[in-house]
């Protein structure tokens, strides 16, 4: 697992979170009509690049590596990982109230637990 992207990809899903959760309280949906969504969105896909990589360098590495990993959950973890955010921002631009928006927050959060919890069955804590 990289540091760099496993760090990012805690402190980047929280940034997310509060920035829907400022969209929440002003009682704004996700529109990619509205150029700052269109940022939003930019850096949702971004968050979900990393994830990839993450995946991606996951695979890898547990197939390489000779510690004791739960073999079955650390890959249903990084398939998870990799299909959460865009079911959650497919089912925000879909949903236009804030509940659309709530979505996102609690997407994002479960990311970054998510992640964590990834990083806890790479130490062997399964």
């Amino acid at each position: 697992m990289l540091t760099p992207i496993t760090v990012a990809l805690y402190v980047l899903p929280l940034v997310a979170a509060v920035w829907a959760l400022v969209k929440l309280i002003r009682n704004q949906a996700l529109l990619l009509a509205n150029r700052g969504d269109r940022v939003f969105f930019r850096f949702l896909v971004g968050i979900e690049l990393l994830v990839l990589a993450q995946a991606v360098v996951g695979f890898v590495a547990l197939a390489t590596t000779d510690r004791d990993v739960h073999t079955v959950t650390f890959g249903a973890y990084l398939i998870g990982l990799a299909l959460l955010l865009p079911i959650g921002v497919w089912w925000s631009l879909g949903d236009r109230s804030r509940g659309g928006t709530a979505v996102l927050i609690v997407v994002t959060l479960t990311l970054a637990v998510m992640v964590l919890r990834l990083n806890q069955i790479w130490a062997g804590h399964a």
